[in-house]
């Protein structure tokens, strides 16, 4: 999508290359162009084209005060050819008026309305001739005619159909920039069509007459067999990427519509990209972003692991290993070595060590902007630094970065603070910059969550190697040593690689050791298992140490914040501020299922964690639940009340209520006047998993019974698409739960380990009908409610999930179990920390 308008603003024409939207091959950012967007819940930064929105700029290059600018005639020249619809005139006028400002808002409208222009009439001549060919095909049957279909009145050569194709896709872009979802999908959908109907129908026509297909140009000249090698060759990636897109898009907005059968395409599709990659099908599957795989239900922890794992061969390739065959051979040799020891590590065990351990820890994340900076202030200054020596490497320009709370506690804790330029360092100085600070531990807190730079920076240390062995000597003695790799905390799932990581640092409900489960063998790494929740956190001195300014403690308080909401004071409210595309259709349904029971079941029982009833509540004395949802957009609102007016009537739809984006200490204050908190089972919460447990709001989760995970994606044949929320449940119970979601990847894991350590887990359910059953026990069983809230409270401050100093005190024992090891690039064992304190 990105390199679409690059490559149209650089030909003047509609590009004719395949679309990137990978971590890799990445323009320069730095032009106003694009626009790195940051996911705000544990996501990472993802590129997504954007034609920026702000007002026009004065730079142009002709500017006087007695006459119109140059990008004022140009804006004026490229309206004319508009006006004529003259697309491809316009198209080269605004290319230019981009080169003068890239900044203006009415160039970001005039390339909008020029793509539109150039589909419209590219589209009309497209399905006038499908309609011919299917009128041809109707006669045909009744009458044996001998006559060409390529006769038909115009035809769709290739060369025009990949130019409607692109254009599509690149209207789509500008749609996604201004969050218009519906109509980027659309554009998807119909391009995914139109292609695949011309190949079908080019090669259904060239099996009739044998004589063989059109060129680019609409010529006669290439053999059925000739299309099939190498017109499906040249198509099918360009499809499959529109169907990642077009999945992707709609999930954004939560336009549900063929949610399961696009998740079936989307597989599809990851077969493809892995059959067609140079590794000759070897589980090479690059189509989808890593994050993106950890997200979709659709994707099993089997693919999403591979996908890491391709990503991890993209950034040795990128640092130079030799070749792609290396960096595989290299991941062979781990695997074939016996499988991975477990040593323990004392977590609370004093230790005073013969010399400092030298950690360093890097991200770009250090930004106040950013979660991770967020969770992670009060970490670094938990480390012992009698034994410890703490280096912190910030990937941001030390120009541009802010000076907010966040970062100066990160770099007040440090030992030292360094920042290392993308833009003016190769990944090989940057690496080499951190020996020189002779690093015993690299902790990568982005992995794939970010930008590419770091895993590539992390694939540093294989070129090392590799440069140091370059003579071809197995028995080259290591002239070198290199710290040990760890990942933590950006990417919730598997490195793929051993190669470029050592170890990743999880626990054992997020991955659960026992070979019999199947899981611990998707992670090619060793790991770090903690003996706790493995989130870190900040909260207690950060959140509790505000005192009243973010905490929410009396009723009258709750009450007046609820009425700026537009909630009712007594309303049962049940709250996910989660991105909406964590939230899939069958979870949905099943909140608007036991939304739907405690109105019916309810009257005139439930009330909200203030035991109070209003003097303004409804006749029967009671007051309709809520479901707090965060908006992303007008579309996904619309979209959601839609199915929820469809499905389960008006009354329902009356229980939504959206809230928009809000920064920090509004979104803490605002979750804590919610009554629960609702897990979505796909992509758990994790950053705001914590911010709901500690201003005492309890989290309902799904963690499945792992004989329970032999299905691993959310589809199914079932169509339960119109299901009667008043039917007999038992009835429904076999199809939601094939409809529903695994939980076997890390990211649907989390909530689980969350409510373990800070000691709510009867609030994990292995199933949505037991989910489905808290829900509606919450708002009706007011003693047990009132206790879950009130342990809740007395627990959390005391817990392993708030206590940061305790978790760091664990992570340290693993550090000196790594370095007492000494195992420099062999085969490392797990490290199960223990903690009995």
């Amino acid at each position: 999508m990105m390199l679409y308008l690059i490559t149209c603003i650089a030909t003047l024409v509609a590009a004719s290359t395949s679309l990137s939207f990978t971590a890799h091959h990445r323009p320069n950012t730095s032009t106003p162009l694009f626009a790195a967007v940051t996911n705000t819940r544990g996501g990472g930064v993802e590129d997504v084209p954007i034609i920026p929105s702000q007002s026009d700029s004065p730079n142009t290059s002709n500017n006087n005060n007695h006459g119109p600018s140059t990008l004022e005639l140009l804006l004026a020249k490229a309206q004319h050819f508009l006006s004529n619809k003259n697309a491809d005139g316009a198209f080269a006028t605004l290319a230019q008026a981009y080169g003068i400002d890239p900044t203006s808002s009415k160039i970001s409208a005039m390339f909008e309305a020029c793509l539109g222009l150039k589909v419209e009439l590219a589209e009309a001549n497209y399905y006038e001739w499908k309609e011919d060919h299917l009128d041809s095909s109707q006669n045909n049957k009744s009458d044996d005619s001998d006559s060409s279909a390529h006769a038909m009145h115009g035809f769709v050569s290739e060369k025009e159909l990949n130019d409607l194709f692109q254009d599509r896709m690149g209207l789509s872009s500008l749609f996604i920039d201004r969050e218009h979802y519906e109509g980027a999908g659309m554009q998807l959908r119909k391009a995914i069509e139109e292609a695949m109907f011309w190949l079908n129908y080019s090669l259904q026509s060239s099996h009739e007459e044998g004589d063989g297909l059109p060129d680019t140009d609409g010529s006669h000249g290439t053999s059925s067999a000739d299309f099939s090698s190498t017109r499906f060759k040249h198509w099918q990636p360009l499809i499959d990427r529109a169907q990642y897109l077009l999945y992707r898009t709609n999930a954004a907005c939560c336009q549900w519509g063929p949610y399961f059968e696009d998740g079936d395409r989307l597989r599809q599709s990851l077969l493809h990209d892995a059959l067609s990659s140079p590794s000759g099908g070897q589980q090479v599957v690059r189509l989808l972003h890593p994050f993106d795989a950890l997200k979709f239900p659709c994707i099993s922890l089997e693919l999403a692991s591979n996908i890491a794992s391709s990503y991890a061969s993209r950034a040795l390739e990128s640092v130079g290993v030799k070749s792609l065959e290396d960096a595989a051979s290299l991941k062979a040799t781990n695997q074939a070595l016996p499988r991975r020891n477990a040593v323990t590590a004392d977590g609370q065990e004093p230790k005073q060590l013969q010399r400092k351990i030298r950690i360093g820890y890097i991200s770009p994340d250090f930004t106040s902007r950013h979660p991770l900076a967020f969770l992670m202030q009060h970490v670094f200054r938990c480390h012992d630094k009698s034994n410890f020596v703490v280096n912190i490497y910030s990937l941001t320009s030390s120009t541009s970065s802010d000076d907010g709370p966040e970062v100066q506690a990160i770099r007040e804790s440090s030992d030292q603070f360094t920042y290392l330029s993308p833009s003016s360092m190769s990944h090989m100085e940057m690496y080499q910059r951190m020996m020189q600070d002779e690093l015993d531990i690299l902790v990568d807190l982005c992995g794939y969550a970010g930008t590419s730079v770091v895993s590539e920076v992390m694939a540093s240390r294989c070129r090392l190697r590799q440069d140091q062995n370059d003579d071809g000597s197995s028995t080259t003695p290591i002239q070198r040593r290199f710290p040990f790799h760890v990942s933590y905390m950006g990417f919730p799932g598997s490195t793929g690689s051993s190669t470029v990581w050592d170890y990743s640092v999880f626990d054992p409900i997020v991955v659960p050791p026992e070979e019999k489960y199947g899981i611990r063998r998707h992670y090619e790494e060793a790991l770090v298992y903690m003996p706790h929740c493995y989130f870190v956190n900040s909260h207690k001195s950060v959140v509790g140490g505000t005192g009243d300014a973010i905490m929410v403690d009396s009723k009258d308080e709750r009450r007046s914040l609820r009425s700026n909401y537009g909630i009712h004071p007594s309303a049962f409210v049940y709250c996910c501020h989660s991105r909406p595309d964590k939230v899939d259709p069958s979870t949905f349904r099943s909140w608007m299922r036991a939304l739907s029971r405690v109105r019916l079941e309810g009257a005139p029982k439930h009330q909200n964690r203030d035991a109070t009833i209003a003097e303004d509540d409804d006749a029967n004395g009671t007051v309709a639940p809520v479901l707090w949802l965060l908006r992303s957009g007008d579309e996904m609102e619309q979209n959601i009340r839609q199915l929820a007016r469809e499905e389960f009537g008006q009354d329902m739809e009356d229980c939504l209520v959206f809230a928009d984006v809000a920064e920090r200490t509004e979104h803490l204050r605002r979750l804590g006047i919610a009554d629960v908190f609702l897990d979505t089972p796909a992509y758990n919460a994790h950053t705001l998993g914590c911010d709901a447990l500690y201003m005492g709001v309890p989290m309902i989760s799904l963690l499945r019974k792992l004989e329970q995970n032999d299905h691993v994606a959310a589809d199914s044949k079932l169509n339960l698409e119109s299901a009667d929320v008043n039917s007999d449940f038992n009835d429904l119970n076999f199809g939601r739960e094939m409809r529903s979601i695994a939980t076997d990847k890390l990211a649907s894991r989390v909530g689980a380990s969350l409510l373990e350590a800070v000691g709510l887990d009867d609030l994990i359910y292995p199933d949505m009908a037991q989910y489905e059953d808290a829900m509606v026990r919450c708002a009706l069983d007011k003693e047990w409610f009132n206790t879950v809230c009130q342990r809740l409270i007395s627990l959390k401050d005391a817990s392993p999930l708030f206590d940061t100093e305790r978790w760091v005190h664990n992570l340290e024992a693993a550090f000196r179990k790594m370095v007492d090891l000494d195992l420099d690039g062999g085969n490392h064992p797990d490290i199960f920390v223990t903690d009995n304190s």
